[in-house]
């Protein structure tokens, strides 16, 4: 082994690395630690119609900034870039933590996008103009170990901040590590500027937002907010493509353009890029879902959600950080994450299989440290590849180039893996459902079955129990447009609406007591069939029995007394009708309240059945991708990492890659 390979690092390449690992850290920690706070900040800003947009910005933000701050560290010295970067980044956070209204805080998430996605851009650049391509590998495999706690830290220290202090301070947290950062940028890291001086393609920026946000807002969209074939979602489509063929004629014509299509002639470039957006697709599918499975079936509380994903990630982190350092010290990649991808693969295909609705704890822990090995060796290999593949001035566009596509992926990941999760629900969930409860299983088998849980399930169903109550009471009582919304009401069960009469239960006893009043007069009459009647009727007092066994001789002393009767009984007509109300409501009551537990029981049983399969199926995909992403990898060349930067091009657009 070449001493060169492992040249030690220098103190200004070591505080160098903390102040860009710092930022990078900031950057990766704001992408999750949002996510735990978001129901309080609705609630707080009164903002639940625009809560999808806090995230949504800041992605739409972020992927569009990559590309552009990628070709800025072309041709501004990548100190400056990447400490506006960090400002902006912090500027962002500030503004976001001062917001009063929903508004202010997308705006200000906006800008916070731009500044993380300029900080990834400009951050892992910079790693590869420090280190030459045999050292960058174990940086790189750093970088990945850092991303990694992020991720896991983000939500816990979310949930954290909100509780102990406010939402504020998930935004506030930044500033003093944003500070430290800027710090260490601007005082020990070399400028690195290029060594030639560029045109920024405007037209080229233009061209990228215009391809990227109507593509990602279609993705985010699509199957949730609005069908995938309806008219916004297709024309944010045909947007997007009309984006892309701008975007390919700029860059074409430009002959400084924002990204020089030419690298992909080369083969480590072109398939590193689509390698890297399967494996976002695959990497996001595995994570996306697994807390929601580990929180409602497996019973994790809504706390400890946060660090649910502690075992994958914790795969990650050794995963990349044991290939970065085997890539230095071997010399190539390409057999790593080869290795890396196919271990992948096959676990995620494993938990497929494995996924129950009682599959034990522990081995779910077990797999997810596994999975997390697997997907280490792609977090730095992509970024090693191309950098390693393109020329000095090109790390840049090659760098951000990497993770704009793996971002990409990641939002095709998220939309196919979200699709997956609603059709299974619409599928399982009804199920579990009996045949009278249409609405229910309308609503329960909607995308917003994806965003509840068991607890949700028992509250949406109390009160639709609940509405349902008060109808019957109301018609019972009387009320005919109740009585109308019972009888049409798909919900309640046949059973009990042949229980509620027109005109409810005060027509009824009206009606019986009319009914009785007449028998008592026709067995006065003499009739003995009504007599009879009278003398088995539990509801007729036993001094009017006695008086229709033997009636008066007399017409007159007989009218006295049915008038009498008649009294008697409008007297106690009040007392009956209320009597009648109160028993038929409690019968009633006590019925929906059965169903009403046996509802929310098989819904509960439905979901879970729901959403393991829902999780199975994603994995499942998530592990075609993989073996799509390993296709690409192994097309790559077998490359070996130079010991030396290439010389930079620095011509306007290479007609193919140095070194493929």
């Amino acid at each position: 082994m070449k001493e060169e390979t492992f040249l030690p690092i220098t103190s200004e390449q070591r505080l160098s690395l903390i102040g860009v690992f710092l930022a990078i850290f900031l950057a990766a920690l704001d992408q999750t630690i949002v996510a735990t706070a978001l129901p309080t900040i609705v609630v707080d800003l009164h903002g639940t119609n625009l809560y999808a947009w806090v995230a949504t910005s800041y992605l739409l933000a972020s992927t569009v900034a990559l590309p552009i701050f990628g070709r800025l560290a072309e041709i501004v010295p990548r100190k400056w870039v990447l400490l506006v970067a960090v400002a902006i980044f912090l500027v962002g956070s500030a503004l976001s933590g001062a917001s009063t209204s929903m508004v202010a805080l997308i705006a200000s998430r906006a800008l916070q996008g731009i500044g993380s996605g300029g900080i990834f851009a400009v951050g892992v650049t910079v790693l590869g103009l420090l280190f030459p391509p045999r050292q960058r590998g174990r940086i790189q495999g750093l970088f990945g170990a850092v991303f990694g706690i992020a991720n896991v830290l983000g939500p816990w220290l979310g949930g954290v901040l909100t509780d102990q202090l406010s939402w504020h301070w998930i935004f506030y947290v930044n500033m003093p590590f944003g500070l430290v950062a800027l710090y260490f940028i601007a005082v020990h890291m070399p400028r690195l500027a290029p060594q030639m001086r560029h045109r920024f393609d405007y037209i080229g920026a233009l061209a990228i937002a215009v391809m990227t946000v109507p593509l990602l807002l279609a993705l985010s969209w699509g199957g949730s907010t609005y069908a995938w074939t309806s008219p916004i979602i297709l024309g944010l489509f045909a947007l997007s493509a009309i984006g892309i063929a701008a975007f390919i004629v700029a860059e074409l014509r430009n002959p400084e353009p924002l990204f020089v299509l030419s690298l992909f002639q080369g083969r480590t470039f072109r398939w590193a890029m689509v390698g890297s957006f399967f494996f976002g697709a695959a990497f996001l599918g595995a994570l996306l879902f697994l807390p929601f499975y580990l929180v409602q079936v497996q019973g994790i509380s809504a706390t400890d959600s946060g660090l649910s994903l502690t075992p994958l990630t914790l795969g990650v982190v050794v995963g990349s950080f044991v290939t970065g350092q085997l890539a230095s010290r071997l010399g190539r990649y390409k057999g790593l994450l080869v290795v890396g991808l196919v271990w992948l693969t096959a676990t995620l295909y494993i938990f497929h299989l494995l996924l129950t609705l009682h599959t034990p704890l522990w081995q779910i822990w077990v797999v997810m440290v596994l999975v997390g090995l697997g997907m280490g060796p792609g977090m730095p290999t992509y970024t090693l590849a191309v950098q390693n593949a393109v020329p000095l001035n090109r790390i840049g566009q090659a760098s951000s180039g990497a993770q704009f596509f793996r971002q990409i992926g990641s939002s095709l990941g998220s939309a196919l893996m979200g699709a997956a999760l609603v059709s299974t629900m619409t599928v399982y969930v009804p199920k579990y459902l009996p045949a009278s409860m249409h609405a229910a299983q309308s609503q329960f088998s909607s995308s917003q079955a994806s965003e509840a849980g068991s607890s949700s399930i028992d509250g949406t169903v109390r009160q639709t129990f609940a509405r349902t109550e008060r109808q019957i009471d109301l018609a019972l009582a009387g009320n005919a447009k109740a009585y109308l919304a019972v009888q049409r009401n798909p919900d309640i069960p046949a059973a009990q609406k042949s229980k509620i009469p027109a005109g409810g239960v005060p027509a009824e006893v009206r009606k019986g007591f009319a009914q009785t009043k007449a028998l008592i007069a026709a067995a006065m009459g003499g009739s003995a069939a009504a007599q009879a009647a009278v003398q088995h009727d539990s509801e007729v007092p036993s001094q009017v029995k006695a008086l229709v066994a033997h009636p008066p001789q007399s017409a007159t002393v007989r009218a006295s007394v049915l008038q009498s009767i008649d009294a008697g009984l409008k007297a106690a007509e009040p007392k009956a009708v209320a009597q009648a109300l109160s028993q038929a409501q409690g019968a009633v009551r006590t019925a929906l309240q059965r169903l009403e537990r046996q509802i929310s029981h098989d819904l509960v049983r439905g979901f879970d059945e729901g959403i393991t399969q829902a999780v199975r199926t994603i994995l499942l995909y998530a592990a075609i991708l993989s073996l799509l992403a390993l296709v690409f990898a192994l097309l790559l060349p077998n490359e070996e990492l130079r010991h030396q930067h290439q010389p930079a091009d620095h011509g306007p657009s290479p007609a193919t890659t140095p070194g493929d």
